[in-house]
Order: structure tokens, then sequence, then C-alpha cells
């Protein structure tokens, strides 16, 4: 009986995984992805309303054909610090279904990525002897939920629905 080559039985094993896609995206250089089930569109329309005595994570509000929609800076809400819109800077605005009509701001947008979900791996929260300084901020691990391993890099996934409440709960913790 002949042998399966490792690539075969990795071939194999991708294959019977379920596949997932993402819409993958740039911050600061990092490869970052959202489930595109989420995802109602992205445009690169970046003028946005000032939000008086907003967290400082809120970039505005954004009026799409006639929809308002509430902008988070992905950068600041990271722990990066905030940039001025470019012409490669998108808005990824996100299905009703996620939260309150709202999107994120994100320096440039990449492919749309399909990765077997073997390949991704959830987040270790241990008794915080690990060492996290590899993570901008305390919000990172909060609103990432795994890691996909691509051929060339990372690809840190995000919880869209996670975002409005690490918002919600920074703003109650400063009060």
């Amino acid at each position: 009986m002949p042998k399966k080559s490792l690539k075969q039985e990795t071939d194999r094993e991708t294959d019977s995984a379920a596949i997932r896609q993402f819409c993958s995206f740039r911050i600061k250089g990092r490869l970052y992805g959202i489930n595109i089930l989420d995802i109602k569109e992205v445009t690169s329309e970046t003028v946005f309303t000032p939000v008086y005595h907003a967290p400082p994570e809120v970039r505005g509000y954004l009026n799409l054909r006639g929809q308002i929609n509430l902008v988070i800076d992905l950068r600041k809400l990271l722990g990066f610090e905030s940039k001025p819109e470019d012409e490669n800077s998108c808005v990824v605005l996100f299905k009703p279904v996620v939260g309150e009509l709202f999107g994120i701001l994100v320096d440039s947008i990449s492919d749309v990525v399909e990765a077997p979900e073997n390949l991704i791996e959830g987040h270790f929260h241990g008794d915080g002897d690990d060492d996290a300084s590899n993570e901008p901020d305390k919000n990172f691990s909060e609103i990432t939920s795994g890691v996909c391993k691509l051929e060339n890099e990372l690809m840190e996934i995000i919880s869209a629905r996670h975002l409005l409440n690490i918002i919600d709960k920074n703003n109650n913790s400063n009060k």
C-alpha cells in the first residue's frame, strides 16, 4: 500500500474543512480580516462629520446615500496613533445585524481571503504570564477572535460584533 505524503494529507484535510471568507485590510502594515458575511460594503468616502464629546475612537458620522453611519477609527481602537485619511483609506460598513449602522476606518483594503477553518486558531487567554508585548493595546484581545495562518503572513481575525461593545466599555470606564 503506497504511503501518502504529508502534502497529500494536508491537502485532504484542507479540502474537508469548511472554507471561511474574510474581507482583509491593513492597519499600520499589519493584516486583519473580518468575516465577509458581516460586511455590507466598502467605500472610499472619508468625509466625516465630527461627533463632539465622543470617545477618541469615534472618527465621526459618514453620510452615505442618505444613511448616517458611525465610523470608528480602528487604528485608535487598537492602540495605534490615528492618521489623516489618504487615497488608500477606506471605510468598511457593517450589516445591521452586527449592530447599529456603523463602520471602521482602515488604512487600505486588501483582497477577500478564503481560508479553511483548520488554519484559524483562537487566541489563548492565559493567566497573564505570557508575553503580550506584541499586542498594541488591551482592546486587541477583546476584539480579535483568532489568527489565520496564510501562506506568507498571519491575519488577525476581528469580531465585528465586539467593536461597539469595546467603545461603550471604554467610555463607561473613563467616567
